[in-house]
């Protein structure tokens, strides 16, 4: 029974990492409230790459597979639709999509046209994550590789079963090149040079894409692309290094050094499976900052993997134009850029919690549709709990479905409030900087009294107002690094700030848990 609730507990995590904000992943997102963003702030820039899969191929209409079908027959994604059954429109969010110097979309956020692709689930997720006007940039085109038509600057040729392979701007009669374009010829990287300078034709021309925007700052970087790598042994084995470049090169063309970036495996791809789709799949999840492989990723490049959530289908065959697939696999992404950019509103730390164990399988509760859907909208547990337990009195499939339901519901609430208030015992300090959307996560669990206590406790901890003062200098340059990019000023500023760190370390009786903490931050900041 134990090993049984632990599994439906950890169904109602993805589905909670889904449904609050703090814990930084998926579906289903709150309703758009309508409102217009602060113009004050700069359009905060998301810039998305790829292949035919990141351009978008879920189809809007039509029966099963459809996103209308998902959402007005299956309750799938109620964000997207108003009372009314109308389409909802974000007007903090745009959607701008080009391809090779064309315009294909410049709207608010909402679902129009033919297809879908992740930028639905992107969009809102980013949007929720900041207070600030947002921009999604997509600029990409079908069937190009990682290997040859995006290989990014920096990228030198190689030999593979006995071929000199190019290096950016090289082609197969002069792999070196001579670092130019190659005109009247396609070359490596052509590809890569078209979006990024697609995207900067967007970006210097900001208020036709963003009406009222003056400012911007690109925040982020989101690409889903592999397949056709996979056709290509040679660029399949050399995937991770491009990739790696990939980030670099991005980050250094759009002088955004410490933007988040994430990165979607493919639908088909399996960790492990082997082969080129095996290899690719393994190179995408072996970028992901928290695999510990290459170093300064961590904390600023997660790879949402999608094999969980994909409906079926290859890459290559578009997942049969599925739209659940690009919309699970969007909010996956989502998910994952909201943790890298600390949490959702006002948040400068979520409460963290893994994205790529797959979504929440509501078709496990089928006969509990009313209370899945009360939590995907964030229903307070008790109310969900007595409809639960009202239906398990009856000796019926409903009423077992809803004792499990309700047992790991049970049990996912009592994890999660340990974990935060784990989380205050070591982290006294960045806890309390932090302690109303920690408030915010346990209210929704029924379980905020448990952290009032402890709000209460950590406050009288002393010299921790002065650490919590020191964490908000931390934000702030982290904020404006990512608004300006490093320089001389921030750097001094850093320096400031670990100097004040140690001064409050040399304090007598300072808090062992809190010397600890000021430690780590110490090295955090490199000092």
């Amino acid at each position: 029974m134990t090993q049984h609730v632990s599994k439906i507990s950890s169904y109602i995590g993805s589905l909670l990492l889904m449904a609050s904000p703090l814990f930084g992943g998926g579906s289903p997102l709150p309703d758009p409230d309508g409102k217009e963003a602060n113009m004050k702030k700069p359009v905060h820039v998301f810039i998305l790459m790829g292949q035919s899969n990141m351009f978008g191929f879920g189809k809007i209409n039509g029966g099963d597979g459809s996103l209308e079908h998902a959402v007005k027959n299956k309750e799938l994604y109620p964000y997207l639709i108003d009372n009314s059954g109308k389409w909802t429109v974000r007007k903090d969010v745009r959607n701008v999509q080009v391809m090779n110097f064309k315009d294909l979309k410049n709207e608010w956020m909402t679902i129009s046209g033919k297809s879908v692709g992740p930028e639905i689930g992107i969009g809102h997720y980013a949007g929720e994550t900041l207070d600030a006007p947002v921009l999604i940039l997509k600029s990409c085109i079908g069937n190009r590789s990682l290997g040859w038509d995006l290989l990014p600057p920096g990228s030198k040729p190689y030999e593979f079963g006995g071929k000199t392979e190019p290096g950016y701007r090289g082609t197969p009669g002069n792999p070196a090149g001579n670092g130019e374009k190659v005109q009247g010829e396609w070359y490596a990287g052509k590809q890569y040079d078209d979006d990024t300078e697609s995207a900067k034709k967007v970006l210097e021309n900001l208020g036709k894409y963003y009406p009222g925007a003056k400012d911007y700052v690109v925040a982020g970087f989101c690409f889903w692309q592999g397949a056709k790598d996979g056709g290509n042994p040679g660029h399949a084995a050399n995937y991770e290094k491009n990739l790696v470049r990939f980030i670099k090169a991005l980050r250094e063309d759009f002088k955004a050094p410490n933007a988040p970036f994430v990165v979607a495996t493919m639908g088909h791809g399996k960790k492990g499976a082997g082969g080129n789709a095996g290899a690719i799949t393994d190179a995408q999840l072996a970028v992901d900052g928290s695999s510990g492989k290459h170093k300064e990723f961590k904390g600023n490049v997660a790879t949402f993997y999608s094999s969980p959530v994909s409906k079926g289908g290859s890459a290559n065959g578009h997942y049969n134009k599925h739209a659940e697939t690009y919309m699970n696999v969007g909010e996956g992404m989502g998910a994952a850029l909201a943790k890298l950019l600390g949490g959702f509103k006002g948040s400068s730390g979520g409460a963290g919690g893994s994205v790529d164990e797959g979504l929440f399988p509501a078709e496990e509760y089928s006969l509990c549709k009313k209370e899945v859907s009360d939590i995907k909208r964030k229903k307070a547990y008790s109310y969900i709990l007595k409809s639960l337990d009202r239906a398990a009195k009856k000796d019926d499939e409903k009423g077992k479905q809803a004792k499990e339901f309700a047992q790991g519901l049970r049990a996912f609430s009592t994890e999660t409030k340990d974990r935060v208030l784990e989380e205050a015992k070591a982290k006294p300090a960045f806890t309390l900087m932090n302690i109303k959307d920690h408030l915010k996560l346990l209210k929704g669990l029924d379980e905020e009294d448990a952290l009032k206590d402890c709000e209460k406790n950590l406050s009288k901890i002393g010299n921790i107002k002065s650490l919590v003062t020191l964490y908000k200098k931390k934000v702030s340059i982290d904020i404006t690094i990512q608004k300006r990019g490093e320089s001389s000023f921030t750097a001094s500023s850093i320096k400031r700030l670990v100097s004040a760190i140690k001064k409050l370390l040399e304090k007598d009786g300072l808090d062992e848990t809190l010397k600890k903490e000021a430690e780590d931050l110490v090295a955090e900041l490199g000092g």
